[in-house]
């Protein structure tokens, strides 16, 4: 039987010991036979340990002291993700529009909360982050898509910087290589006049047909001619149209959830000129006697309702397309604002005049997005033309 007195049977001191030269530092063996040091924390009035070496556990000290000289606050080590994305989702709440609000949501609730809410910020490091974007790039999903689902951690970050918690944002220290790369700006169809033809023609088609349940072929036409955002169509009431003066007033938006809200932007508050064809065609539309507050495109069961988007893509929109020919071209709803600008452009209006006209402050955003050059055939002859005149002179 072994000696329970002998060396090999004694239990390891693993207590804590004085350093023995630096008041408040503090070393403890582990079972290798190595220290593992702590210091006082004269901002947290307890012990912080788990430093590999002494000069670390000494440099950690110092900045205590400093900070607690300058009057700095404590570094927080019970916050987590969690409490910071609650914070931040209020926020972003009264902020964002509801559904954009929604996306943003998303992300927070099935991304950042599943996969981190349970760490502590400083816990979160680059290294982690760069781990997060390989798991999303696994799983298949688009470099758009994974920025769009840390769009929620980079606030949360900023939060945690402000308050100190963390002395940094780790997403800025990630480097290009760990970055979701491509998936910008996504490319809209470029229309060519006789497809454009084709979508109306064949939505008034269907529309006129004995078994439709309603008639699209206004609102499609009205989306491919004016460049309202679809949810801006939904929206009108007879009192946002005056059709004396041919213009229509927007202002306000229908949301995906089927909650009416403002435009997209500030600049989408704004006068759209209608054509003698459109301004005829919403004549027709328009029940009589109908109330300003019902809207221009109502439900049938409902005239204070709108239809809702889902009802007019599945059952107007992609049955357009596919009588159209279009099918399987990329062409969404949102790429019939392309081909209103298009048709803008082919007329002679500036980018600017377009910009105003399309709600976006920005024009830049508008050659950016949407603008395509329309029918090449006439833009060469205009800048052959535009050549010729000073051929001539010479």
């Amino acid at each position: 039987m072994r000696d329970p007195k002998t060396p090999s049977s004694a239990r390891r001191d693993t207590g804590r010991h004085r350093d023995g030269k630096v008041r408040g530092l503090y070393y403890r063996l582990r079972a290798d036979g190595s220290k593992e040091w702590s210091y006082y924390d004269p901002r947290l009035g307890r012990t912080v340990g788990g430093y590999h070496s002494r000069r670390e556990a000494l440099d950690k000290r110092a900045k205590a002291q400093l900070d607690k000289s300058a009057g700095l606050p404590a570094p927080d080590t019970k916050t987590r993700i969690r409490d910071l994305a609650e914070e931040v989702r209020e926020a972003k709440r009264r902020r964002l529009r509801p559904s954009t609000f929604s996306t943003f949501e998303y992300a927070l609730d099935k991304v950042i909360i599943k996969e981190l809410g349970h760490l502590r910020p400083a816990q979160v490091g680059p290294d982690r982050v760069a781990r997060l974007i390989r798991d999303l790039e696994g799983r298949g999903l688009a470099p758009s898509s994974i920025r769009r689902y840390l769009s929620p951690l980079g606030a949360i970050f900023r939060l945690a910087l402000r308050r100190g918690i963390i002395p940094v944002n780790p997403m800025t220290l990630l480097s290009d290589d760990e970055r979701p790369v491509g998936g910008g700006v996504s490319e809209h169809h470029e229309w060519e006049p006789k497809e454009i033809s084709a979508l109306l023609t064949a939505a008034d088609e269907l529309g006129k047909r004995s078994e439709a349940r309603y008639d699209y072929g206004p609102l499609l036409k009205l989306l491919t001619l004016t460049g309202l955002r679809v949810g801006e169509a939904l929206a009108l009431r007879w009192g946002d149209l005056d059709l004396v003066d041919a213009v229509i007033r927007v202002r306000s938006n229908l949301n995906r959830d089927g909650s009416l809200g403002m435009p997209k932007t500030a600049a989408g508050e704004r006068e759209v000129w209608l054509s003698p064809g459109l301004v005829e065609m919403l004549v027709q539309l328009k029940p009589e006697d109908a109330p300003d507050d019902e809207f221009v495109f109502a439900s049938k069961r409902n005239s204070r309702r709108p239809i809702s988007y889902q009802n007019f893509r599945r059952r107007g929109f992609i049955p357009a397309l596919e009588k159209a020919g279009l099918s399987g071209k990329g062409i969404t709803i949102h790429s019939l604002r392309s081909a209103a600008i298009s048709l803008y452009a082919a007329n002679g209006l500036t980018l600017e005049e377009t910009a105003k006209v399309m709600g976006q402050k920005n024009p830049q955003v508008t050659w950016r997005h949407y603008y395509r050059l329309f029918d090449k055939s006439n833009v060469a002859e205009r800048v052959r033309a535009a050549q010729t005149t000073i051929t001539d002179l010479m």
